[in-house]
């Protein structure tokens, strides 16, 4: 179980739900984000730690039966620890969502979540039900007896008959009766009763989980990405995107060129989801929206670097314009026929925006730039 919540749905955040908004009933955002274990580095590595400390802990108690009360002490204090650290990922999911703090984002956790404390709680269980050794107990040594006169008289008679068996007196205060067996844990009740109550607390933990995978599936990577895309307006038409369904179409989506597209298609390489859309405005301008997750921040900002540095060789610097209010975009301007041609290009931790304009009236950058700042603050 503990293998496998690695990479199982963790926690989904979605934006402006509070306690009290769904305690009244309404209904839950449909922008939602869904993060595994995977996906939360700085969280999961006190996780990790805690369930190799846990069955270490189950190896040392069946090792060192003597160190079985030490144990199941340090045992029930990590439970405690790991009980608490499971549910501390989903402070991580909401700053690594994106989602504004103003905007009030809630945390659904899912079902790595439910299963990780069922793997925790049977190994914790398994190291509290090995019973203890019980420890060396040595008889007590018997009091000498001192002779009676009765006893010394009938030894200076030589006549007496000796008696090969020896007389043993027990002292006075000490007890004959023969020393009880100790009972085997399954006939402790105390124990019988915390093993089936923790039996029944899997049970419902085990139903409880498969209610919520069954009631509640776990959005996939793939439609969050595409959810993500700016709407394509109401008066323009459907066009084919550049990418769809985590399929990126190259030519489509970078101008052909010598060494430089070669680095770019490379490094596409890197991209683990990608969703898009096209649309032809009324204006005969053909507009394409692209997003490339990669796997990591640094690849995301090294790829914008890379296509930046490839339209400014394409287009010379005199057709480079920031855009406001989007940390580190850029826009790339150029005519053809009369007509404008605008590619811009930003990120957001590890996706990158690319939006491209051709054919349009000259105030098509103006168009370019509203998009790019619309789809920055959707992610």
């Amino acid at each position: 179980m503990l293998a496998a919540v690695h990479s199982m749905p963790w926690v989904a955040v979605r934006p402006g739900q509070s306690i009290a908004d769904r305690l009244s009933g309404l209904a839950p955002s449909a922008e939602v984000r869904t993060f595994a274990l995977a996906d939360l580095p700085g969280a999961r590595s006190p996780l990790y730690v805690g369930w190799a400390l846990l069955l270490s802990l189950l190896v040392v108690a069946w090792l060192r039966p003597e160190w079985r009360r030490s144990v199941r002490v340090g045992t029930a204090v990590l439970s405690l620890a790991l009980t608490f650290l499971t549910f501390l990922p989903g402070g991580a999911a909401v700053r690594a969502s994106g989602f504004r703090e103003a905007d009030g984002p809630s945390t659904d956790f899912l079902a790595g979540t439910w299963l990780a404390l069922v793997g925790m709680l049977l190994v914790a269980s398994g190291v509290s039900t090995l019973a203890a050794s019980p420890k060396p107990s040595t008889p007590p040594e018997p009091t000498p007896v001192r002779p009676t006169p009765a006893a010394v008289t009938v030894a200076a008679d030589s006549t007496a008959p000796a008696d090969p068996t020896p007389i043993f007196v027990p002292p006075p205060g000490w007890a004959a009766r023969p020393r009880p067996a100790a009972v085997p844990w399954w006939r402790r009740p105390w124990l019988v009763t915390g093993v089936v109550a923790a039996c029944v607390a899997g049970a419902v933990l085990v139903g409880a989980l498969v209610w919520h995978v069954a009631a509640h599936p776990p959005a996939t990577r793939r439609g969050e990405l595409a959810a993500l895309v700016v709407a394509r307006p109401a008066d323009s038409a459907p066009a084919r995107p550049a990418a769809v369904d985590d399929r990126v179409n190259v030519p489509q989506l970078l101008p052909p060129g010598g060494p430089d597209a070669l680095i770019l298609a490379a490094q596409l390489l890197d991209v683990r989801h990608a969703a898009g859309a096209a649309w032809t405005r009324p204006d005969t301008a053909s507009v394409t929206v692209t997003l490339l997750q990669f796997d990591s921040r640094e690849q995301a900002d090294q790829f914008q670097q890379s296509y930046a540095e490839f339209e400014r060789r394409a287009r010379g610097r005199g057709g480079e314009v920031g855009i406001p209010d989007v940390p580190g975009a850029t826009a790339f301007t150029g005519e053809g026929q009369g007509q404008a041609e605008v590619d811009a290009v930003a990120h957001r931790d590890d996706i990158v925006v690319l939006i491209s304009a051709d054919g349009g009236p000259p105030d098509t950058i103006a168009v370019v730039e509203s998009l790019v700042r619309e789809q920055y603050n959707r992610l």
